[in-house]
């Protein structure tokens, strides 16, 4: 009996011994892929979780500034002289933003691009550019009625929460249903400490000068 020869493959179609080699190319190059992405996303291990956000200052240039905050809600000015509110070298509650007893008005800053938010957050507070919330826990958002309202150096902004904070800057933040009139006569009630601490207003130094602050350790005004 003659030997049957095998039918060649359709037209337009490639031999296996073409098409076979090529698909194990493939799947060769899909898994040592595979193999790269892993390897260079273990550098902590196998089962690593991802690194969680901070506010750390590390690239941020080291800076000692001084600002002026004043905060009312509803007409009634909230106390920052309160000790759970104050660092000191033992208890910084933020190495780059906080304030010392006995200047409760003045904000201190060691470094740049540190924003109001990161401030009020350090304290225990929820600070938006339309809701605050206090360390007790009670909210007041913007509504028909009241609203959250913030003079930046004598001019009313809309946004203050991701602002930086900046040397001298002299802070109010109102919530309540006052006029603008009403506002900025408190506005002028806010402190300028924060001159004397940079030392931009030596001659309001007091007689007995400034009193030394414990700034992570080491003495500083």
């Amino acid at each position: 009996m003659a030997a049957v020869n095998p039918s060649p493959p359709p037209r337009g179609t490639l031999a296996p011994r073409i098409w076979i080699p090529v698909v194990v190319l493939l799947v060769g190059a899909v898994v040592a892929l595979a193999v790269l992405l892993v390897l260079n996303g273990s550098d902590d291990g196998p089962g690593a979780e991802p690194p969680t956000p901070t506010l750390g200052g590390e690239l941020r240039q080291e800076v000692h500034w001084h600002a002026d905050l004043a905060l009312y809600i509803r007409r009634e000015r909230y106390s920052f002289d309160q000790e759970r509110f104050y660092s000191t070298s033992k208890d910084q509650l933020s190495e780059n933003v906080h304030i010392h007893e006995p200047w409760d008005v003045v904000v201190h800053v060691h470094r740049e691009s540190t924003t109001w938010w990161e401030f009020f957050d350090s304290l225990g507070f929820e600070l938006t550019d339309t809701c605050i919330t206090l360390p007790e826990g009670e909210r007041f958002c913007n509504s028909d009625t009241e609203r959250l309202t913030f003079i930046l150096n004598g001019v009313k902004v809309d946004r203050l929460a991701f602002q930086d904070i900046t040397n001298i800057d002299r802070v109010l933040i109102s919530f309540g249903n006052e006029s603008d009139e009403e506002l900025l006569q408190r506005f002028a009630e806010v402190t300028t400490e924060a001159c004397i601490l940079s030392g931009l207003c030596e001659e309001r130094v007091p007689p007995e000068g400034i009193p030394e602050e414990a700034c992570g350790g080491v003495v500083c005004n």
